[in-house]
């Protein structure tokens, strides 16, 4: 049973929301990494309804379940519990022996005080539920997340926001969603959207557009339009062609992709551009990692090329492996001095910054 205080955070106490959102708060024995990212860093970028399960041997072993976006608690429970069922029997070295139990139900954690979801929106971007949230007058800058494309008969606007976003929200950003209707999500249609919300995020020391697929490809393109109003950008597996299995498709999403970075200024923003091996939307990992690695040469804002050699498909920066190895890149970028942020290629992860 999920045993909570009966009061919740008037307001999003930064200590209170930082100790419900911890490690310590999965209690013993101590969680895995895995379990311990994802309750810590992914399970923040959850959409109501949502919950975390977990079970956790004493030999180290553990497993999780993650449910976003479901329109019930109920049904949010019951995924995550089922999820980290299933990850508990298929164990390696045998199923585990702990149950798996509910840790967090939306912003009720096991044991915490409740944290109050955020709601309401900046323009047209609404606020992500479980992150802290600050305001413009408190907040390091904001990071605006636009997910994915999955076409007209798929929903993405439950699904949560990458775990290294949380990393950014620990240093001082707000969090907000560029969630789109999938039927007003061409990017004929969202691209317009999204530079005419831009505005209403000036009172923010600086803008971060953030994304993956469709969502980090009209990252680029706003950044480019609109090089006054955006600091950064951070593009996970860009893509906006579909699959590119044929040759004149490939030859065109890479020509794109060029032309895009090469109509950024020169400062600002800053850029992160991730690629994947075994991406099917993506025309050449290589070839797109090395236009950004050389663009990089010669321009005055910091920009990053990471290509993980551990990770692949199209999904390869939405896990907690992703998060692990490369959120400390996210950060220096952002956060360093120009002279000290990365910069080039990063195929290895950044436990250096």
């Amino acid at each position: 049973m999920l045993l909570l205080t009966i009061a919740p955070l008037a307001q999003a106490d930064e200590a209170a929301y930082r100790a419900a959102f911890s490690a310590a708060a999965l209690g013993a024995p101590l969680p895995g990494q895995s379990t311990a990212i994802a309750f810590t860093m992914h399970y923040r970028g959850a959409v109501p309804h949502a919950a975390f399960a977990a079970s956790q041997d004493s030999d180290g072993r553990g497993a999780w379940g993650m449910a976003s976006g479901h329109s019930d608690a109920a049904s949010a429970r019951e995924a995550a519990l089922r999820l980290c069922r299933g990850s508990a029997e298929g164990a390696r070295g045998g199923a585990l022996q702990a149950p798996c139990r509910l840790v967090a139900l939306d912003g009720q954690v096991e044991g915490q005080m409740a944290v109050p979801m955020q709601a309401g929106a900046v323009g047209p971007f609404r606020r992500s539920p479980l992150h802290l949230f600050r305001g413009p007058a408190a907040a390091l800058g904001v990071v605006v997340w636009g997910h994915g494309y999955g076409g007209s008969e798929r929903d993405e606007r439950g699904a949560p926001t990458p775990g290294f976003i949380s990393a950014l929200n620990n240093a001082g950003y707000d969090v907000l969603r560029f969630d789109r209707h999938p039927g007003d999500d061409t990017l004929a249609q969202a691209l317009p959207a999204l530079l005419s919300g831009l505005p209403a995020l000036r009172p923010y020391a600086r803008v971060i557009l953030a994304g993956q697929s469709r969502g980090g490809w009209q990252a680029l393109l706003a950044a480019a339009q609109a090089p006054a109003l955006v600091d950064g950008v951070i593009a996970i597996a860009p893509a906006a062609h579909g699959e590119v299995g044929s040759e004149s498709r490939t030859a065109l999403a890479l020509e794109d992709f060029r032309r895009h970075l090469a109509g950024l200024a020169a400062v600002p923003p800053r850029i992160l551009a991730a690629v994947f091996d075994g991406d099917e939307f993506d025309p050449g990992p290589a070839a797109r990692a090395g236009a950004v690695a050389e663009l990089a040469q010669n321009r005055a804002a910091p920009m990053l090329a990471v290509w993980p050699q551990q990770l692949r498909g199209h999904g390869g920066g939405m896990g907690w492996r992703f998060t692990r190895d490369f959120a400390g890149c996210v950060l220096t970028l952002f956060q360093a001095p120009a002279a000290s942020a990365p910069r080039g290629l990063r195929r290895e992860g950044c436990g250096g910054g």
